[in-house]
């Protein structure tokens, strides 16, 4: 006879809520274990082996319900009763452990497709959370308070410091640029000083040790000597190896390892920031512990206008300078005309005016810029020298002329004799050896004293090539290659230098990396290095279901982040025979079932059904195969 679990319409399955069956642990009978659910309208019904949550399967809908009643009547064996009676119960507890531990390790892997920090904010669900009056907005408050006072209400020049705190609180706003991985409130982090983004302070350290490790390696001579700086992997930032991060501080470095408090700011310590503003005004930072750029100082002081000719007003210290709009009239340094601008800040402007003006030798009259008066003529000054045989041969200069470079003591070509001779007669050639060290440097001039320059090198020396490797005996001038290939590797440790003649210094590596970064999504743009390539500097947008809600995440990050939160209606149609489903929020995966009244008219009867919609009703999918096979 077959098993209880396996008799329709009798055994454990009568009186089961709808969706929900259970199977009876018979004495000598292994638990099977579960199928796949399929919705009734596409798996065939097998005998023996369907049941369903709409009262029609085994055991009906209605009847017995919460009853357990007992299998068909078998023949008993006084023998094993003690036996029997105490089996089945061993059993159960067994299935029912097993059955706990299937639903747990499921429950682990549904959480872990997502790598997102939103388990962290799972109490945060609902609008009065997300809400300007919710647990979001009273804690952006808080942190703003100090500086609303200042400012009297105005938060105009927050917005960018609002949209850091924004991200700190948005499930995955925060991202770790070293390793693709959410930043969540109960971590360790380090904050750049340039760019404010958020590392896991175990990434940022590897990440300067290996930064500093590549950049000493390129050298064998400072290998190990030199302190290298460390790039920040987001904003190029450098910093010196001493300023690695060791410790968990807060935004503001005030507090080592800052508590967890969910009403503050995730890694703030909650005390008022106190940075110096950039630039610098003399006052601090009134905002509470924060994320991001300090904004703009609020502070009230008294200043006069970039011109100076207005009384003091009280300005912002961060928007000191003001125009009074009124002229400026400085003298402009052409020293003729005065500035028209109305008050402004620094020098004034160039005169834009045209004037006429004249050279620097005043020969001639040009219309120029009047903010460039003085310019030179292409002609020769050609005025008398001192000794009046020669006229001077400067181009346009003004001041004298000086005097005749050709009087006084003068010198042969070679320079080894000296004669005092008129500026009319030439110095003759002294008729010695020039001896003037030639271009090469190796060796001196072998012709007799001439004028003009020396000519080439043309002794024959014997000659090694740039790379060391063969000897030649040639002309000086000439420089000796040969036609042997670099066969070393390149800084990147790919490709091979090549290059002819190589003397060992290779040259960097000039093609393209092409290496798959680590979102899989584009390739290393840069040029062939050494070591990991930087995280790919793209973002991408990760929307909800119905496309209204969006994040912005890295690149990498769109297939493991879960979707936003979405206050919007699922618009996704009606699956049952009602014309629209009941109301509730967008979502991903499939809707939930129906869990509206049926009504739909019943057979027989001018009645209407009752019951809760059973139009998609999950059935156990069973194989026909193994069902035949056993009941043989």
């Amino acid at each position: 006879m077959d098993p209880a679990w396996r008799q329709q319409g009798r055994g454990r399955g009568r009186g089961q809520p709808q969706g929900q069956p259970q199977c009876q642990q018979v004495q000598g009978s292994r638990p099977k274990k579960e199928k796949a659910l399929a919705p009734a309208a596409a798996v065939p019904k097998p005998p023996g082996g369907v049941w369903a949550g709409d009262g029609r399967g085994r055991g009906g809908g209605g009847r017995g319900a919460g009853k357990n009643t007992a299998a068909a009547p078998q023949p008993v064996n006084k023998g094993n009763m003690a036996a029997a009676s105490q089996h089945p119960v061993t059993s159960q507890s067994k299935f029912e452990e097993i059955r706990k531990s299937n639903q747990a390790a499921a429950q682990r892997l549904a959480q872990s497709q997502y790598s997102s920090s939103s388990s962290d904010e799972d109490d945060d669900e609902g609008e009065e959370v997300q809400g300007k009056n919710g647990k979001q907005g009273r804690i952006l408050a808080s942190t703003f308070i100090t500086y609303t006072d200042q400012a009297g209400s105005d938060i105009t020049d927050l917005e960018k410091t609002r949209q850091y705190l924004s991200d700190a609180f948005q499930s995955g706003g925060v991202t770790c640029l070293i390793c693709i991985a959410s930043v969540k409130r109960n971590q360790a982090v380090w904050s750049c000083t340039g760019c404010f983004s958020l590392f896991h302070i175990p990434c940022i350290q590897k990440w300067a040790k290996d930064s500093v490790f590549l950049i000493s390696s390129l050298t064998d001579e400072d290998f190990g000597k030199k302190e290298h700086p460390w790039p920040c992997p987001k904003c190029r930032y450098e910093y010196s190896p001493s300023q690695t991060p060791s410790r968990y501080m807060c935004y503001c470095g005030k507090v080592q390892d800052p508590p967890l408090d969910p009403w503050l700011l995730p890694h703030s310590c909650g005390l008022v920031c106190s940075k110096a503003f950039s630039p610098a005004c003399g006052h601090h930072c009134l905002l509470l512990c924060h994320p991001g750029p300090c904004p703009p100082c609020p502070k009230m002081v008294s200043v006069s206008c970039m011109c100076g000719k207005a009384l003091p007003v009280p300005r912002r210290c961060s928007n000191k300078p003001w125009s009074c709009q009124k002229r400026c009239g400085k003298t402009l340094p052409c020293g003729q005309h005065t500035c028209t601008n109305n008050c402004h800040s620094g020098e004034c402007e160039p005169c834009p005016r045209v004037s006429v003006q004249r050279c620097v030798c005043g020969r001639e009259k040009a219309e120029r810029q009047c903010a460039s008066p003085v310019w030179h003529c292409p002609q020769v000054c050609g005025r008398s020298l001192p000794c009046g045989n020669h006229t001077c041969e400067k181009v346009c200069h003004s001041g004298e002329c000086g005097a005749c470079p050709r009087s006084g003591n003068r010198v042969c070509p070679c320079g080894k004799s000296k004669c005092s001779l008129p500026c009319t007669e030439e110095v003759p050639t002294c008729g010695d050896t020039c001896d003037k060290l030639m271009e090469c440097g190796l060796h001196t001039c072998s012709m007799r004293c001439h004028r003009g320059p020396c000519e080439t090198c043309r002794q024959e020396v014997e000659k090694q090539c740039r790379c060391g490797k063969y000897t030649r005996v040639m002309p000086c001038h000439k420089e000796y290659l040969c036609d042997s290939k670099c066969p070393k590797t390149r800084g990147c440790s790919r490709h091979q230098c090549r290059r002819k003649c190589c003397p060992g210094n290779c040259p960097p590596c000039d093609q393209s990396c092409g290496r798959s970064l680590g979102c899989r999504n584009h390739k290393c743009p840069s040029v062939c290095h050494q070591g990991s390539c930087y995280p790919c500097p793209e973002t991408v947008q990760v929307t909800c279901v119905c496309g209204v809600t969006s994040l912005t995440v890295p690149c990498g990050r769109e297939r493991s982040t879960k979707p936003p939160r979405c206050k919007e209606l699922c618009r996704s149609p009606s699956s049952c025979h009602h014309p629209t489903r009941e109301s509730h929020r967008c979502h991903p995966g499939p809707c939930p079932p129906c869990c509206q009244p049926c009504l739909l008219a019943l057979p027989r009867c001018q009645h209407t059904c009752p019951q809760p919609c059973h139009d998609q009703v999950m059935v156990k999918a069973t194989d026909k195969v193994s069902d035949m096979s056993s009941a043989r």
